[in-house]
């Protein structure tokens, strides 16, 4: 069986990591290759689609309906470059197709409707479900036809939103597609959307390399990162921690706020993981921002250092920092409702808050910081991702419903089924 993922990139990004890496579990059992925008890695199977300067002007383009939307808050992708990706991906003649991430102007609701193969498309966000959203943030017209989007700040019903939902509707009608949620939240959201409540929606979680991240000496790993060895550190991380407020830092740092007014402050810390785009908010407690960290070794030493990861996303598919922290014998703080809740079981692998409640978000912290058994604690944690998360369950999962996708000839890939009426490609 032949097997392409697309995915805007292969790395960077916990959306790109994920693909990568149950492509990577794949390769075990069968011919895996994954097509991407923006290649990192040197891997021989990951083919980049046209040149970096075409990626350049294909997200620049994407940015271009945005401009009559100037108060616009949140990422919104409205997918309107006209690419041929769907030529490249049926000359390589898969046998299914499996997209991820694919925005920043990569593939187009038009491109997927002409892949000649089985499309599984596993919801990293909800933006294969809304009119161009990653996140809903509570919105509730993804359930309808969009328009008038929260996102957009716009008041009009025909906006960019419902404009991009019908390209879809028209895109996705007849169509077969298979949706893998990564976690039941996502996929109650799939199953609720007017877009994809006529298609099936499986769940199989993410999973993660657990000899990378393991647990390592706590006060190693701080000398290796160059921490204070008399702290204990909180950490937080995120691909856009401050300004994506979906990732709930403002709530984090009213929390820290709480903490620091503990007897035990001076001995605490808070270590910032993503990108930071202007200037360093002022903390209650010593904090250092540490960039975008795109090496799974410094996240696995980041993990080990501290003593506690925050995750208070208000929305999260899954919540791969929870489960890679976890995997390191480190206990997560996170909010209930969401994805990450389903990976962190209430008092046994840390702490699920009440959602923009503060004070029980310090009390989540304070539950981990002061438990009186760390050690089993973080061995509750890291066992519970090895019994889980781990890849041979995730690729036995994605082979079942790839065989149960495929004609028994196994030559999908070779069968021109065109969707498109007329058309002729």
């Amino acid at each position: 069986m032949q097997v392409l993922h697309l995915n805007t990139s292969d790395s960077g990004g916990g959306a790109a990591r994920g693909a990568y890496w149950l492509h990577q579990a794949l390769s075990r059992h069968v011919t895996s290759r994954m097509l991407v925008q923006d290649k990192g890695t040197t891997d021989p199977q990951v083919v980049q689609y046209g040149s970096s300067l075409a990626a350049r002007v294909a997200r620049r383009a994407e940015r271009l309906p945005l401009r009559p939307y100037p108060d616009a808050r949140g990422l919104f992708s409205a997918a309107t470059m006209p690419r041929l990706v769907h030529r490249t991906v049926n000359a390589m003649q898969p046998d299914v197709v499996n997209l991820h991430w694919v925005n920043e102007g990569f593939v187009t609701p038009e491109n997927v409707r002409r892949i000649h193969a089985p499309v599984v498309w596993t919801l990293r966000d909800v933006w294969p479900m809304t009119g161009g959203c990653h996140y809903t943030r509570g919105c509730e017209r993804f359930t309808a036809t969009c328009g008038q989007c929260p996102v957009l700040r716009s008041s009009v019903e025909n906006d960019l939103s419902r404009r991009v939902w019908h390209r879809k509707a028209r895109a996705f009608h007849g169509r077969p597609l298979t949706f893998v949620a990564l976690s039941e939240w996502i996929a109650r959201e799939a199953r609720r959307s007017a877009l994809l409540r006529e298609h099936e929606t499986i769940v199989i979680p993410n999973a993660l390399d657990v000899d990378l991240f393991q647990p390592r000496d706590r006060a190693a790993a701080r000398a290796e990162l160059g921490l204070d060895p008399a702290r204990r550190s909180i950490f937080f991380s995120a691909m856009n921690p401050i300004e994506d407020r979906r990732k709930g830092f403002a709530q984090f740092r009213e929390a820290l706020e709480v903490l620091a007014r503990r007897p035990d402050a001076g001995q605490l810390d808070v270590l910032v993981g993503g990108p930071i785009y202007g200037p360093a908010p002022e903390m209650p407690l010593p904090t250092t921002f540490l960039g975008r960290i795109d090496d799974d070794r410094t996240m696995g030493l980041l993990y080990a250092a501290s003593t506690v990861t925050a995750m208070p996303s208000l929305e999260e598919a899954f919540g791969k920092v929870a489960m890679e922290s976890m995997a390191c014998g480190t206990p997560v703080v996170c909010l209930r409702g969401t994805g990450t809740a389903e990976i962190v079981t209430h008092l046994e692998h840390g702490y699920q808050a009440v959602p923009l409640d503060i004070a029980d978000l310090a009390a989540g912290l304070a539950y981990v910081l002061d438990h009186p058994a760390p050690q089993r604690l973080a061995a509750q944690s890291r066992q519970h991702v090895l019994a889980t998360y781990t890849f041979e369950a995730q690729a036995q999962a994605y082979l079942d419903l790839y065989t149960r996708l495929v004609p028994p000839s196994g030559q999908s890939g070779g069968v021109r089924v065109n969707y498109d009426r007329g058309a002729h490609e």
